[in-house]
């Protein structure tokens, strides 16, 4: 999984949190974050994406695929504090099954869509 599609895994999971809750912030922070706005690689607000490569450097996804390093990139999102709290709502085989799906299918980021 490559950086856009890590990123996009996180919006994917954050949103279906939103779906559930319709929180305000939550929906504030997932519009700026959408990675589907845009044809390139990129969030609705660039800067969203930029900051989270930047994150991103010299960091691997490790065992867990990434669940406890989407956390530890949420915690460091000071506008919208809290976001790593609606990822709590899932389990690692939840979030490994999020990533498979996304994986599987053709999606933007994956060098074929």
């Amino acid at each position: 999984m490559n950086n856009f599609e890590f990123f996009s895994l996180i919006y994917l999971m954050l949103d279906s949190c939103w779906e559930e809750n319709k929180n305000e912030t939550l929906g504030q922070f997932l519009s700026e974050m959408n990675p589907y706005m845009w044809a390139t690689e990129t969030s609705a607000d660039p800067a969203w994406y930029e900051e989270f490569k930047n994150f991103m450097k010299d960091k691997s996804l490790g065992d867990d695929n990434g669940f406890q390093l989407a956390k530890d990139y949420l915690k460091t999102v000071d506008f919208y504090q809290g976001l790593e709290k609606y990822l709590d709502e899932y389990d690692q085989d939840g979030w490994n099954d999020a990533m498979k799906q996304l994986m599987n299918q053709p999606h933007k980021g994956d060098g074929k869509s």
